[in-house]
């Protein structure tokens, strides 16, 4: 098996170079859009319900009247994850739900075919990470209602799920209160999924003191670009500031920054959608993103900002960050996920996290309630993670097997990889160990996390008890957003644009889809127009909004508004 896998990461190579967030994964998430046996349990044999798993396998057979059921599935796969068959851990659960599972992968471009395949019915029985919300409506009929089948005697594990994570319920409710498709719940990511780094070593060099607001970081962003702030000798090559993308970027520059006005951004405000005391709103037409504006013109004018940033793609925006061929530090300041994920193994300790930077310009500082982007229910939640064909002939089966993924110490494995995979170890009833990939794999934890196992696209509920001890660029992701604790305690329910929970009918859904492509025209190509002078912001700024509004914005602000006040219960 390792030499399939090692084959895997050399053939893609290019793929892995691309991977992006939450550990390193750079995978789609169907309607989100985002890390973890001869015996899966220990010696106590414990499941999440108390029973043992040869007590879960007993009944399952029994129930099948000593029978394996055979079934079909269905698997989105990363590109980099071997083969459903070569993963024990799934042996293990089909083992105890007493079914056999003939499995079909599809790796790329299933976005391309699958109309085809749902309108003709061609699917099998069980559907991993295919389908999406809008399949449910668009393919009426052919998929399982399943609520029936969430019960305590047949789902236990996702029943537990729904009472103790009641948005994962939410999350997998339809407008007209039907659940078409199992969610996952990874509760172990944090609660943003954006660190703004900055050079420490380059501050010191300079004799600096860290940034705390906007005009102080201005300051040493032109030291960085004037006083050779690496050390080289040559005091041009430094790239003070750098940015990849922007509306709807988890590394743009208003992602990080404009909670410093007291915006508080989610990770599903991918549009410029956000929510201040219970009203939606979008701040690409808010006074304060033109005060923002105006400011990264300014750092633009003073030749701070990486000229390429507005067209770099995510590769070269990760490779500016791993230094130049002598090894030395190029980036002062930029955002990314993780340090040793954005900055390699040779320069990852110069940088440190920036705190959350007050806004101080064209007003009095503390004016705004600074705020960081909060991202916990987009990184550890997902909906539509597995779901069923209307007509399986066994949907008890169906559900025994899906709901076995949901076990505590198999929902681990799923997210990491499997204990007799060695992937994981379990320490103890509720704890386990993400053990290191093999020397020869020659990979990192995140890369190595999804060439073993579902990872991030798998059905899971990993609880918030237990204890996982998580790789060590988990461990510095964690560590590093310490510095925005006290900025995302500030959240709350009035505040947070929960996007991935609010319920449309077909007919605003479509709505808004027109629309909104007709709005991200005209807001997508102004930024970059404004942030490099080539019009002055003051004196466009008036007929940019009224043309934001003049293509829909209020009617999706209408929509979004309806359906935000549902989700609050007014």
């Amino acid at each position: 098996m390792k030499k399939k896998v090692l084959a895997m990461l050399l053939s893609a190579a290019m793929i892995a170079s691309m991977l992006v967030g939450c550990g390193g994964s750079g995978a789609t998430q169907s309607d989100s859009s985002s890390s973890d046996a001869a015996a899966s349990e220990d010696a106590s044999g414990e499941t999440a319900d108390g029973a043992s798993d040869d007590a879960a396998a007993s009944d399952s057979q029994a129930a099948n009247n000593g029978e394996t059921v055979k079934l079909t599935g269905l698997a989105i796969l990363h590109p980099l994850t071997q083969d459903i068959s070569e993963m024990e851990y799934v042996k293990e659960i089909e083992a105890e739900a007493g079914v056999e599972i003939e499995w079909e992968i599809i790796r790329a471009d299933w976005d391309q075919v699958k109309s085809t395949r749902f309108a003709s019915g061609d699917i099998p029985d069980l559907l991993f990470n295919a389908t999406t919300n809008a399949d449910y409506q668009t393919y009426k009929g052919l998929f399982l209602e399943l609520t029936p089948y969430i019960t305590e005697e047949l789902t236990p594990n996702i029943v537990t799920m729904f009472e103790e994570e009641p948005d994962t319920k939410a999350l997998a409710t339809t407008l007209e209160g039907e659940i078409y498709a199992a969610p996952k719940f990874q509760g172990k990511w944090p609660d943003t999924n954006t660190v703004m780094f900055i050079n420490q070593q380059w501050l010191d060099n300079l004799g600096l003191e860290m940034p705390t607001t906007f005009s102080e970081l201005k300051d040493v962003l032109i030291a960085f670009k004037e006083q050779d702030a690496n050390g080289n000798g040559d005091a041009s090559d430094e790239v003070p500031l750098d940015f990849n993308g922007w509306f709807g970027s988890a590394y743009s520059l208003p992602g990080a920054w404009m909670g410093g006005m007291g915006i508080q951004l989610t990770n599903q405000a991918r549009n410029g959608y956000f929510a201040e005391g219970g009203e939606v709103k979008n701040y690409a037409v808010d006074e304060r993103y033109k005060l923002f504006m105006k400011y990264v013109a300014d750092l633009y004018a003073n030749g701070v900002i990486n000229t390429n940033a507005v067209t770099n793609d995510y590769s070269m925006f990760q490779s500016l960050s791993r230094g130049n061929e002598a090894g030395d530090a190029m980036v002062g300041v930029v955002p990314g996920w993780e340090e040793t994920d954005k900055f390699g193994p040779e320069l990852y300790s110069q940088y440190v996290a920036l705190p959350p930077l007050d806004y101080d310009i064209d007003c009095e500082a503390g004016t705004y309630d600074t705020r960081w982007k909060h991202d916990f229910s987009d990184l550890n939640m997902s909906a539509n993670r597995v779901a069923v064909k209307a007509d399986c002939a066994n949907p008890e089966a169906a559900m025994r097997f899906i709901d076995r993924f949901y076990d505590q110490t198999h929902s681990v494995e799923v997210l990491f990889g499997g204990i007799a995979d060695g992937n994981l170890e379990k320490t103890g009833d509720n704890s386990y160990q993400v053990l290191d990939p093999p020397a020869e794999a020659n990979t990192d934890p995140g890369t190595w996390k999804w060439t073993s196992t579902f990872a991030d696209n798998g059905p899971m509920y990993i609880r918030r008890a237990s204890e996982v001890n998580m790789p060590q660029d988990m461990t510095n992701a964690t560590n590093e957003r310490k510095a925005y604790a006290d900025a995302l305690a500030k959240a709350t329910t009035e505040d947070m644009y929960p996007d991935m929970f609010m319920k449309y009918s077909s007919e605003d859904e479509n709505n808004m889809a027109l629309l909104q492509a007709n709005i991200d025209n005209v807001i997508n190509n102004q930024w970059a127009v404004w942030m490099v002078g080539e019009q002055d912001i003051d004196s466009t700024w008036d007929a940019y909004v009224q043309s934001v509004y003049d293509a829909g914005l209020q009617e999706v602000l209408d929509i979004r508004q309806a359906a935000f006040d549902t989700y609050l219960g007014k």
